[in-house]
């Protein structure tokens, strides 16, 4: 006897057997299938899936033979890992490898034997499926072919079980994070139903999870913020890889909490996963500065509105008349109580609406005409910097405050154009979306860097652009833009690359949508 030399890739080749965890596994029923097959299709006695360790042959499925291993020395196997082809002993007897071999001479009296590698997608070769007869036999080529086939049927079989015990060892992994995590985790569906809820959700709302699992999700959101929500669902079902946004929930002591959601879809599934924090502490501080600012806002208004009036007065001479440097100093007092009179207004302006005071006239309206009157009333302003506008609009019905939309856009147009080389073009678009129309303000100014655009739609805040066109403004304009659109049920946002310019766009709802026309203006 001859016995098997050890293959080169050895420990590789071991490194790969153990990867499969099915040493030592009890019977499956995919593996049983396929030697009895093997049986049938060659008419053999006994088939076998072989699998060759350090020390020993080890049969994962059998037919025709009650032992469930033997050495690696007197393994057949053992030498068939070597070829790269079906590995054949048409006559052990008059083979001098194996004629005095203990499994020829003695049980199960091998006299044929051919074995198909089990070879992995990496190169290795496990073992091998093989047939054996107890007397000679020649394989022809069609038996050689489907033995072959079989063979990479048991390699698929071993990488479909990998697969299910990493992907649910995995899962473990992933169900305990999801399980242990503070943050608000959750699985929801298209149709708008959760699927899945962390235990996170029954601390923050009161609401067992089956409860929340059985009701569609809007019924615990906001009324006043249900609209925007459903948007937001329309645009995943949509395809938008991610989307931000905030809303609050009713907990079941009828107390309501901002929630922060971060969410994306898997349209195969149709299944939407979402993250998502309380962040009614910060919604609270907020509130209180705003209560602050307002509250001294509406102290220093009829104050500054007397200044203002005597400041006029006195550089009207009508008080009497004034030296041409008095005259001088009282002309920038004036213009510095108008600016003051502006901060404040908008300020209360801001904080009517961040506080829902401010009722919007919700109506049917069409895109052009807002947008049409909203470029009139600053044509002037881009004519003086030698900016045209260009409007690209499809035919859609919005549903919206004219005014307050007009007052969005006006203020988009006019950072456009302020930002703008003179000779330059600004472009107003609209883009149809699923349940929404996009309003997009291009220009090829100096852009916005990276690290100002997330604090840009925070009050107060204004782009230190080195222009020195640039006008000071309250930095109140794109705050008060933010929150109008939100109160539409909408969202703002902007892309935006130094030097090569930036859009801001906003999204509203659209009712009656058509798209068998365009109106142009330049």
């Amino acid at each position: 006897m001859i016995a098997p030399s050890i293959p080169a890739d050895e420990a590789e080749r071991l490194t790969a057997l153990a990867r499969y965890g099915i040493l030592d596994t009890t019977p499956e029923e995919a593996f049983d299938e396929l030697v009895g097959l093997a049986a049938s299709v060659l008419q053999v006695p006994v088939a076998l899936i072989s699998l060759v360790d350090e020390s020993r042959q080890w049969f994962k499925a059998r037919i025709g033979l009650d032992k469930a291993s033997t050495s690696r020395e007197v393994s057949f196997c053992a030498h068939a890992i070597h070829d790269d082809d079906v590995f054949v002993v048409s006559d052990a007897l008059n083979d001098p490898r194996f004629f005095d071999n203990p499994l020829v001479t003695g049980e199960p009296k091998i006299r044929f034997y051919a074995g198909a590698q089990l070879t992995t997608p990496d190169g290795h070769n496990l073992g091998t499926l093989c047939v054996i007869d107890r007397h000679p036999r020649v394989l022809t080529c069609e038996q050689r072919s489907a033995l072959r086939s079989l063979a990479h049927q048991v390699v698929m079989q071993l990488e479909l079980r990998r697969q299910v015990a990493e992907r649910t060892s995995a899962e473990r992994e992933l169900d305990r994070f999801f399980d242990l995590s503070i943050d608000l985790l959750c699985i929801a569906g298209f149709d708008g139903h959760f699927r899945r809820l962390n235990p996170a959700f029954e601390t923050a709302f009161g609401y067992s999870r089956a409860e929340m699992i059985e009701r569609p999700f809007v019924e615990f959101v906001h009324p006043d913020d249900r609209a925007k929500t459903l948007a937001e669902l329309d645009r995943l079902r949509a395809g938008q890889q991610t989307v931000h946004f905030e809303n609050r929930y009713i907990c079941r002591d009828g107390s309501a909490k901002w929630i922060a959601w971060t969410a994306s879809p898997s349209p195969e599934a149709g299944l939407i996963y979402a993250a998502a924090r309380d962040v009614s502490e910060r919604h609270e501080v907020e509130r209180m500065k705003n209560d602050f600012v307002a509250t001294v806002s509406h102290e220093l208004r009829t104050p500054l509105t007397s200044i203002h009036g005597s400041l006029g007065l006195l550089a009207s001479g009508v008080m009497g008349e004034l030296s041409g440097e008095a005259r001088q100093m009282v002309i920038v007092a004036e213009r510095n109580s108008v600016r003051l009179m502006t901060l404040i207004n908008e300020i209360l302006d801001f904080e009517k609406l961040q506080s829902g005071k401010v009722e919007m006239d919700v109506r049917p309206a069409p895109l052009l005409r807002v947008l049409e009157r909203s470029i009139e009333t600053i044509s002037a302003y881009a004519t003086q910097h030698g900016i045209d506008i260009e409007l690209h609009c499809p035919r859609a019905t919005i549903l919206g405050d004219e005014t307050r939309l007009s007052q969005v856009l006006v203020n988009l147009l006019s950072n456009a154009v302020k930002y703008s080389e003179r000779g330059g073009t600004v472009r107003v678009v609209g883009v149809l979306q699923p349940g929404m129309v996009e309003v997009r303000v291009e220009d090829r100014g100096c852009g916005i860097a990276e690290g100002a655009q997330k604090r840009l739609f925070e009050r107060f805040h204004q782009i230190d652009s080195g222009d020195a066109r640039a006008k000071p403004g309250t930095g109140l304009g794109l705050a008060i833009c933010k929150a109008i659109i939100e109160q539409h049920g909408g969202s703002i946002g902007l892309e935006s690359n130094e030097r090569e310019g930036s859009t801001f766009w906003f999204r509203v709802p659209a009712v009656v949508m058509q798209v068998t026309g365009e109106g142009q203006r330049s």
